[in-house]
């Protein structure tokens, strides 16, 4: 399985009716516009996708939906909240288990969290602001452990290794 774990494009600081319903900023909307054509070059096309019910990270995944023809339903999860554990997230994933592509979109530092967590490592420094989008293969969604295959970073074309690109694979 590729599993995709994305943090929410940036969002409106402020909102009348509290953090959950923080809208997407225009810098947001502009970062996923940005983001489209990299993640369909590297060949995003995920079966499902799931979101926080959060407002700013519904936006995004029904932005990205549309972008990359994506015509699934989006669903919304708890397991994906900013309070969530992560074993909530991992039996998320247990649930798409027979998915052979998986888009998660969330929140700091759960993202963060997840990652270092599939990936084996606690030393892994991992840079994930609003828009950033890894890909991490898992050989066998119920051991949760997997290789971090990409990661991108806002501004777009920017790989973690901070070299400028077009999206480049990490190794």
């Amino acid at each position: 399985m590729l599993l995709y774990l994305m943090r929410h494009a940036a969002a409106e600081s402020t909102t009348l009716g509290g953090d959950a319903n923080r809208p997407l900023s225009p810098a947001g909307r502009e970062q996923l516009q940005r983001l489209i054509p990299l993640l369909l070059a590297l060949g995003l096309r995920p079966e499902w996708i799931v979101a926080s019910p959060y407002r700013r990270a519904m936006e995004t995944a029904q932005l990205l939906a549309a972008g990359i023809g994506y015509s699934g339903e989006i669903l919304s999860d708890t397991s994906l909240l900013p309070t969530s554990t992560p074993t909530a997230a991992q039996s998320l994933v247990l649930a798409f288990a027979q998915a052979s592509q998986l888009l998660l979109i969330g929140h700091a530092p759960n993202v963060v969290t997840w990652v270092t967590q599939l990936c084996a490592t606690a030393t892994l420094r991992i840079a994930f602001p609003s828009g950033a989008i890894c890909c991490v293969e898992l050989e066998n969604p119920r051991s949760w452990t997997g290789r971090l295959c990409w990661h991108l970073i806002p501004p777009l074309g920017q790989t973690s290794s901070g070299a400028a690109g077009s999206g480049a694979v990490l190794p």
